[in-house]
């Protein structure tokens, strides 16, 4: 037992050892806070999104707000404009003489929330024509696109709206890693644990729509979602009342969990079950024999949902063909990348994270060759960005965000210079 004078000699030590632990948090968050290296205290929402009867949910005009994930691999304003699109606003939906107007549908990508507005695909298109138009001619791309629309709701989108904005073309932005989900309603209930929107499906070869205008109260009620997060009634505990006071105040502790979160995964559960770290930021135990189900395009043999689903899609984008006819344009597509394509070492992370996948075989390029071959079987003449993004990836090329998976600046110039050339190379863009 110490003395009291063996007191008095170690208090001065312990005192300059709490207060140099102290003053390096204080600098630490200083730092953090100076540098802007944490998110906000508080989570934006999904701001620009409303409930819509026709495609389940759309953006909302005039929206404006902040978009950033934990990680800050971005940091973007956000500004929906009058007419329900992420573009510049406009007077006037009517096309100006001397202009080639691209109607450009899509999901996320198209949206392109995670980089400035004029840093997406859409807009790094318009500037790449416009850079090399002839004189009297201009190029306007519309970025139709809303994050987590599939073919079919880009399909009722373009019935609604397509002939306003008079287009020359209609390009449509193709995601395969989870387009073909999306159409599904079996796939898209399987994962998301409810019906959210309209579905078409086919009744002897022909497009049927259900639950059109689409009312939450008239559809199935929700049920237990399987999630790439694992079984949502295992989910670790809430903030602790210490943790709650940290993430309103701290910006060091919002910087320093997801770098746990991303850098000690097991460690970061084991603070998240005691309510020490946001249960968003890791990734919850989920049962050994679980696959989130947006893998399942990539299994080969495809599953019997997911065999439908490439159907109903061919179906949806022969009907986007002729809706385009209408509009007197013709439909062309460009076929998108996800990050697990491009890198090969974050597919091996998918596997590491579900043991269950090893008993089966998995095909990276299936779901673009599946794309592909519906897109030609409609006469739609498409664009692969694939090859593409895995040589400018194995040169070095940051082209996918690591956490988001969306693509990064540099991605998004890389699919709208290569898309431009192509569509040059292919005679879609002469004058009309």
């Amino acid at each position: 037992m110490a003395t009291p004078n063996r007191w008095r000699k170690l208090l001065p030590g312990l005192l300059l050892a709490i207060f140099s632990i102290l003053f390096t948090v204080l600098l630490l968050e200083l730092g953090v806070r100076l540098l802007h290296l944490a998110p906000p205290a508080e989570g934006t929402g999904w701001f620009w999104q409303i409930p819509d009867s026709q495609t389940g949910w759309s953006l909302l005009p005039g929206a404006r707000g902040h978009w950033f994930n934990p990680q800050m691999e971005y940091d973007v304003d956000v500004a929906i404009n009058s007419d329900g699109l992420r573009d510049v606003q406009r007077e006037t939906l009517a096309k100006p003489d001397g202009v080639f107007r691209i109607l450009l549908l899509g999901d996320s990508y198209v949206e392109g929330l995670r980089v400035p507005l004029e840093q997406t695909f859409g807009k790094v298109l318009e500037q790449q024509l416009n850079a090399s138009a002839p004189a009297g001619q201009r190029f306007e791309v519309i970025p139709a696109g809303v994050s987590g629309w599939g073919t079919d709701q880009e399909l009722l989108w373009l019935r609604e709206h397509g002939a306003a904005y008079q287009p020359d073309l209609v390009l449509l932005a193709f995601f395969p890693g989870n387009d073909f989900q999306n159409n599904s309603e079996a796939l898209e209930v399987e994962n998301m644990g409810s019906i959210q929107k309209p579905f078409f499906h086919l009744d002897t070869g022909q497009l049927t729509l259900s639950y059109s205008p689409f009312d939450p109260a008239t559809v199935p009620q929700p049920v237990q979602p399987q999630t790439s997060s694992g079984d949502a009634a295992n989910a670790p505990a809430g903030l602790s009342p210490l943790a709650g006071w940290l993430k309103q105040h701290s910006a060091l502790y919002r910087f320093v969990g997801p770098a746990l979160a991303t850098g000690a995964p097991d460690f970061a559960r084991g603070l998240a079950n005691r309510g020490l770290l946001e249960r968003s930021l890791v990734r919850a135990d989920a049962p050994a024999d679980s696959i989130p189900v947006a893998y399942g395009i990539y299994r080969d043999p495809l599953s019997d949902d997911w065999t439908n689903s490439v159907t109903l899609t061919g179906a949806l984008v022969a009907e986007m063909h002729s809706e385009a006819e209408a509009l007197d344009a013709p439909l062309a597509a460009v076929i998108l990348t996800a990050p697990e394509q491009v890198y090969p070492d974050r597919w091996q992370k998918r596997l590491d994270d579900n043991p269950a996948m090893s008993a089966y075989t998995w095909d990276l390029e299936q779901p673009n060759r599946l794309a592909a071959d519906l897109l030609q079987a409609a006469g739609v003449p498409y664009l692969d960005l694939l090859p593409t993004f895995r040589e400018e990836a194995d040169a070095g090329a940051s082209l996918h965000l690591r956490h988001d998976g969306h693509w990064t600046a540099a991605g998004e110039r890389l699919a709208g210079e290569t898309t431009a050339d192509w569509l040059d190379e292919q005679g879609l863009i002469a004058a009309r």
